[in-house]
């Protein structure tokens, strides 16, 4: 039953807050085809001009994208590159990127901690995963990161290959085996000296300058799902964001 604050929002509007409500239930996960238009307009008893209205704007929002000739699908990871987003490595802004690799360290189980527990927004009883892994350009150590994530989301995270950790992002693993993909992320930066444990898996004398961001990672309703410390020494080269 439509509530009456709802009655008398635009009718497209209503059909596009339904539609993201059964994207965000997971109805239809990241890369799965919708109903058609006119599919759509009969479920839900309206025009097709009022369907392409909704869709358009889910679109807009990053919930959908289509593709010519063939429909309208669900949108994954809204942070789309195939290759390592975080760790973007150049020497000039003209300069070729940095081809990296990643190699697994540890998956472990332990329980939650400040500050995880209250940006995963969690009780300080629950568990959490903790994956450490190195990124390298060449056989060099450039980044060492720690990320941590609520193992109620990711149940049986830790019995996953580690080789998949090193074929694909964290972002598509999550993605593909969750059906979460990330929406936003949230960073701190700083630089700070180079501790015995990061100087180690970065091949480096202890006290070195680094540089310590950390993120937060965000999927559907404003959900923060991961916490990471990254620790970066790219050498000569850079860190390059784009927005």
């Amino acid at each position: 039953m439509i509530k009456k604050a709802e009655a008398s929002l635009p009718v497209y509007y209503r059909l596009q807050v339904s539609i993201r409500n059964e994207i965000e239930s997971g109805r239809w996960k990241p890369g799965e085809m919708i109903p058609t238009e006119r599919a759509l307009a009969e479920i839900h008893a309206v025009s097709v001009g009022t369907v392409k209205k909704a869709l358009l704007n889910l679109v807009f929002e990053g919930y959908l994208y289509r593709v010519q000739g063939k429909g309208t699908f669900v949108a994954g990871t809204t942070l789309r590159r195939e290759s390592l987003r975080y760790y973007r490595l150049l020497e000039h802004f003209d300069d070729v990127e940095a081809d990296l690799k990643v190699r697994f360290l540890e998956s472990s189980e332990m329980n939650c901690f400040e500050p995880v527990t209250r940006y995963l927004n969690l009780t300080p009883r629950q568990k959490l995963y903790e994956i450490k892994r190195v990124f390298l350009a060449g056989e060099k150590p450039v980044a060492y990161t720690v990320s941590y994530l609520p193992q109620k989301m990711f149940k049986g995270l830790g019995k996953l290959p580690k080789s998949l950790f090193e074929k694909v992002t964290l972002y598509k693993v999550l993605e593909q085996n969750y059906g979460l993909p990330t929406i936003y992320n949230h960073e701190l930066f700083q630089i700070v000296p180079a501790e015995a444990e990061v100087a180690g898996n970065l091949k480096i004398p202890e006290q070195t300058p680094i540089f310590f961001i950390e993120m937060l990672s965000f999927t559907y309703k404003d959900k923060p799902y991961e916490y990471r410390q990254a620790f970066c020494h790219p050498g000569k080269r850079k860190l390059f964001r784009e927005t």
